[in-house]
């Protein structure tokens, strides 16, 4: 996959490698958020991840990405 992205007065060839986003990477950019000096690079991932994952694959793999958590804690969301 390839994209042209803007950077200054030009424009530049992204290319993907093609291998499939972690949900970790969108985690990991929303918590650079919080952050008085967040990693451009780590908002950049986050925001090509959103770009690459339909919207329903997003969702699954922030439920169970959740899910994973409470599992690890021993609870269920009906204890919630």
């Amino acid at each position: 996959m390839v994209r042209l992205e803007k950077q200054g007065d030009s424009f530049v060839m992204i290319t993907g490698s093609g291998e499939k986003l972690d949900i970790n990477v969108l985690i990991n950019a929303i918590a650079e958020l919080q952050k008085s000096y967040p990693d451009k690079a780590k908002l950049r991932e986050g925001l090509h991840y959103l770009d690459e994952s339909p919207s329903a694959n997003i969702r699954n793999d922030l439920k169970a990405s959740l899910q994973k958590a409470l599992d690890n804690k021993g609870m269920r969301i009906t204890e919630l």
